[in-house]
């Protein structure tokens, strides 16, 4: 019998699968043996075959293996954590908790929680499983405006009283109307995958950075510094161009290892604030792509950096976390997706497309025209990859979606510009460009705060800016019952441009 030493429910994520990550669909076995079964038809499992998960030396699997003559131990080593957990969609109440392990197996761990400042902790037990690799928790029956301290940790055996901590932080629960807080949006990291110990992913090699990674890393490291409540990524998460331009990765295995890079480089910052992603064109998600190539990129999103649900938030959104809105203290929160409901293709060469092909689609264009009518807040601000139209510095760029404020009336974006003047918006806040720029269009203002990561820095004859930084950088958000104040913050802390709102 050959033995292949990897993590729990790694079977079912060897080599190139369709779904890696996934849960097995209906139907399918969740058994070590079947998983075992889905490894033998492959004629090698190499550590970059299954991403990194690796417990020790992995042998060699024949073709004509039989499931019983392969299988998975785990014995050997104690569960491992990839990067820091994630805390997602807090609300009044609770928040999420995800973690991805290195080795060992999701049922093993453990979590609690208790409100920063006491010492009696709540006990969460045992975690959901949505892939081989998560454990999740879902925290609840907690204050409003608090913060919180939890833990992850493995149990401690019988007859022993040391458990070990694999993680920790803190959350915060939704702040009430009236109430102060910090919030920070970062965009374009352009984090790519890899399946080789050359290329970059912690789990492939200790000691190689790219200039993005380590880009996004003092990025990272500053927004820590900030203690925000949570940070919003304004898309291009990830970045895919070994396959092509805009092209969506072969299969869900290159989604699930960027998104493990992502993680990995982001530290300790998820699990101090809360994450919500917005969809760019590079995460896989365009709808010029066909739907198995979008739910390539999607399923492994939702395991990975999960966003809200439907019903976290009375505001609603899609059931793919693509698009979704809030209410924190005295402004409302709305990130939309203009890259899936967009059925035509924009590349900026060869096929083009047009400044006014870029659309949210019918639902979801009622859905936020139905969140602004509603909304109570004060500040009411919109958050999106670019906008529904462009207008650059030439034809390609402006069909691709540069420009910002410049395209406040092109296409789509004209209407729900008038939705934004209509319904009191003050923000509408996009990525794209890869500088820091901020214009302010009948009153409102089209900010971009900078990249995170990627390494184009485009000049006016691309964007048709006349006033921006190249800097790499993030941006801080201070909202206080009568002001809001928005910093462009270069890599290392200092402060390019400022304005605020009263």
């Amino acid at each position: 019998m050959k033995v292949v030493r990897i993590a729990a429910w790694i079977g079912a994520c060897l080599s190139a699968v369709p779904g890696c990550g996934r849960t097995p669909s209906k139907g399918a076995s969740g058994s070590d043996a079947a998983a075992a079964g889905d490894a033998a038809q492959y004629a090698e499992v190499s550590p970059s075959d299954v991403g990194g998960f690796v417990d020790v030396d992995v042998a060699t699997v024949d073709a004509n293996d039989s499931a019983d003559e392969v299988s998975l131990d785990t014995a050997s080593t104690g569960p491992s954590l990839l990067g820091a957990a994630l805390v997602a969609a807090p609300t009044g109440q609770g928040f999420g908790l995800n973690v991805v392990l290195r080795a060992g197996d999701p049922r093993g761990l453990r979590a609690h929680v208790r409100k920063t400042g006491m010492s009696t902790w709540m006990e969460l037990g045992q975690p959901s499983m949505p892939a081989f690799d998560v454990a999740e928790w879902s925290v609840s029956g907690l204050d409003a405006g608090q913060m919180y301290e939890y833990e992850v940790f493995v149990a401690a055996a019988p007859g022993s009283n040391a458990s070990r901590i694999l993680a920790s932080g803190t959350a915060v629960t939704k702040r009430p109307a009236g109430a102060s807080f910090t919030f920070d949006l970062l965009t374009d990291s352009h984090i790519p995958a890899c399946d080789s110990v050359a290329e970059g992913l912690e789990i492939c090699g200790d000691d190689y950075l790219s200039a993005d990674e380590a880009t996004l890393l003092d990025v990272s490291a500053d927004i820590r510094k900030d203690q925000p409540d949570f940070v919003i990524h304004l898309g291009d998460i990830l970045d895919f161009h070994r396959f092509g331009f805009n092209e969506p990765p072969p299969d869900s295995r290159w989604s699930r290892l960027a998104y493990l890079n992502y993680r990995r480089l982001m530290v300790d910052t998820l699990s101090i604030a809360a994450h919500f992603p917005t969809i760019g064109n590079w995460d896989g998600e365009s709808g010029c792509n066909s739907p198995d190539e979008i739910q390539r990129s999607s399923s492994q999103r939702m395991l990975y950096i999960p966003g809200p649900k439907p019903g976290d938030y009375p505001e609603g959104g899609s059931p793919n976390e693509d698009y979704y809105a809030f209410t924190w203290g005295d402004a409302l929160f709305v990130v939309l997706n203009v890259m899936t409901y967009t059925p035509t293709c924009h590349l900026l060469s060869g096929d083009p497309g047009s400044p006014d092909d870029w659309t949210l689609g019918a639902a979801q264009r009622a859905w936020l025209e139905s969140t602004l009518a509603g909304a109570t807040a004060k500040w009411r601000f919109t958050f999106i990859h670019h906008t529904v139209g462009g207008n650059a510095g030439d034809g390609s760029n402006s069909a691709y979606g540069r420009g910002g404020g410049r395209a406040a009336h092109v296409g789509e974006q004209g209407v729900i510009h008038e939705m934004l003047r209509k319904y009191g918006a003050q923000v509408f806040f996009y990525g794209h460009d890869h500088v820091f720029t901020d214009m302010v269009v009948d009153g409102i203002h089209y900010t971009l705060p900078g990249s995170a990561g990627a390494p184009w820095k485009f000049d006016s004859s691309i964007t048709g800016y006349s006033q921006y930084w190249p800097d790499s950088g993030h941006g801080r958000v201070t909202i206080t019952p009568t002001q809001v104040v928005v910093d462009f913050v270069a890599v290392g802390g200092s402060l390019l441009s400022s304005y605020s709102l009263n």
